[in-house]
């Protein structure tokens, strides 16, 4: 038998967002002859339209991890470091109503 606590935990609150581990977005390995550079400007070279505060952001927030380890700012890229960088973006959870219009088709 099904009592009403059963389905209380079962729901799922649809304005509530799962919690998900991110998403691998990118994955960047340094060159062999890479000089040491800080991460936020060797991301700025390889990454179109990124901002230093936004890696800077990133970085804090451990979205971004050379070998498997978060690292600070001001950490120098060397030749063969592995770069995973995390989606930051949650995907958008939305109910899509349809609306009336009225409509002349000539």
């Amino acid at each position: 038998m099904i009592t009403e606590t059963d389905l209380e935990e079962d729901w799922e609150d649809p304005e509530t967002e799962p919690e998900e581990a991110p998403a691998e977005r990118m994955r960047i390995t340094a060159d062999r002859g890479q000089e040491l550079l800080r991460i936020d400007k060797f991301l700025m070279n390889r990454i179109e339209g990124a901002t230093r505060n936004k890696i800077q952001q990133s970085l804090e927030s451990g979205f971004i991890k050379v070998n498997g380890q978060a690292v600070k700012p001001n950490y120098k890229v060397r030749a063969g470091d592995e770069i995973i960088i995390f989606d930051t973006r949650r995907p958008e959870y939305t109910e899509i109503i349809p609306e009336q219009l009225p409509l002349d088709i000539v």
